[in-house]
């Protein structure tokens, strides 16, 4: 391994309770059945090797975490950001050093994979503070999940988005297909259970008493049907919403 230290400080950092059977889990772990690495000149090139079938989990490390790095630019601002696949960890490392972003949430099937990520990578400190939450296939079920996010609070509600951590993982689309049904299924829970932000009952209300003199004075959607029935071959629909005024120039 790269750096021998930096799988007993994150190892350290798995303090928490939620964390006991993962620790454990990788204490135990001695050997590595099912994967490799290899590791080129640059601290970056670090592919890793499933070993049944020599398959390379990047074609190219440094191009891939460059084109990575590249897309995730669009969500510098979001809080929260949610992945199915630790890999090498190089990308979550950079990531996180964006102070706008809250907590990464890594959710990885294979235990090796894992442990050779803490190897490659010192994580102790965003695992600390929390910044940093890893979540083995094994130890997700809905009471833990619900926990995980009533941690992060409402930053997740409009910023939920399960990114798949590279190509290599579409062997294990069944589980996040599964992984994503179950986090949507908290989501709405959440939502359910908060209800509507008594602000945006406040304006609804506001709103209706705004223009029901305009209701109460003007003819009915029937009325109008009624009184304009077969009299032109054309009606033309305007939306009331912020695209109206986008409209009024075609109009």
């Amino acid at each position: 391994m790269r750096e021998e230290n930096n799988f007993n400080k994150n190892l350290k950092a798995l303090s928490g309770f939620e964390y006991n059977n993962l620790r454990k889990k990788l204490e135990d772990l001695k050997e590595l059945r099912e994967f490799t690495f290899t590791q080129g000149k640059d601290n970056l090139d670090i592919n890793i090797i499933k070993k049944r079938n020599l398959k390379k989990m990047y074609q190219d490390p440094i191009k891939e975490l460059e084109k990575n790095l590249e897309y995730f630019k669009d969500f510098a601002r979001y809080p929260v950001l949610f992945f199915y696949g630790f890999g090498n960890g190089i990308l979550y490392k950079i990531l996180l050093q964006n102070q706008a972003l809250k907590r990464i949430i890594i959710f990885e099937k294979e235990l090796e994979l894992i442990f050779l990520a803490l190897n490659f990578i010192d994580f102790s400190k965003d695992l600390s503070l929390g910044r940093l939450i890893i979540l083995h296939h094994d130890d997700i079920n809905l009471p833990k999940m619900d926990k995980v996010f009533r941690l992060i609070g409402d930053l997740f509600y409009r910023s939920y988005n399960l990114h798949i951590a590279n190509d290599f993982y579409e062997h294990y689309k069944e589980d996040i297909l599964k992984l994503n049904k179950l986090n949507m299924q908290i989501i709405k829970n959440h939502n359910l259970m908060h209800g509507n932000d008594p602000k945006d009952a406040l304006q609804g209300i506001e709103q209706f008493v705004y223009n029901l003199p305009q209701m109460i004075t003007h003819p009915s959607y029937k009325e109008l049907l009624s009184k304009r029935k077969n009299l032109s071959d054309t009606a033309i629909i305007v939306s009331t919403g912020p695209s109206l005024t986008k409209q009024l120039p075609l109009l």
